[in-house]
């Protein structure tokens, strides 16, 4: 093998590891990544005692005021260095005893690697189901490292608790 074929061997080899991950680029993909045990991530199944439209409701007022927000922040490292993070939650309603909840977000500067998808990176969803017009049956895939308050503050509001934003960084 030449120089040139080894130096070419060398990085493929290099690369392989960053071409094997896969950024989830819909939702779907997203939801089964997390069923897949894929990243640090978990899937969970509860039930609370609260009507799907109660906790619809609340999910939309929190999520729009609460998550839809960019974070910025400014470091000195040797340097002045700005980032953000724009974080940007979807609810919709997916049926008549469906909804969905979403959250994506975009880092500033870009990290390296596979391109986000629009609205950025997933990093939580969940899947509400109406049982009997008085509980609601919530599938929720969320991240087990990072966003600890978020995920505290959303299974908050999926029990219908108008609680407190989370305090983003």
């Amino acid at each position: 093998m030449n120089r040139k074929s080894a130096v070419i061997a060398l990085v493929l080899v290099a690369a392989a590891p960053a071409a094997a991950f896969e950024v989830p680029q819909n939702r779907q993909e997203f939801v089964e990544a997390v069923l897949a045990g894929k990243g640090a991530t978990a899937a969970e199944t509860f039930t609370v005692d609260q009507p799907l439209h109660k906790i619809y409701d609340v999910l939309a007022e929190r999520a729009n005021t609460c998550l839809d927000v960019t974070v910025s922040r400014t470091a000195y490292v040797g340097y002045v260095e700005h980032s953000s993070s724009d974080f940007n939650p979807t609810v919709r309603l997916a049926g008549k005893d469906r909804a969905e909840f979403t959250l994506q977000v975009i880092h500033n500067p870009r990290g390296v690697g596979a391109t986000p998808p629009p609205n950025g990176l997933y990093i939580m969803a969940a899947d509400l189901r109406s049982i009997d017009g008085n509980s609601t049956e919530i599938a929720l895939y969320r991240p087990t490292i990072g966003f600890k308050k978020i995920v505290q503050s959303v299974k908050l509001w999926f029990t219908g608790d108008a609680a407190a934003c989370p305090k983003l960084r």
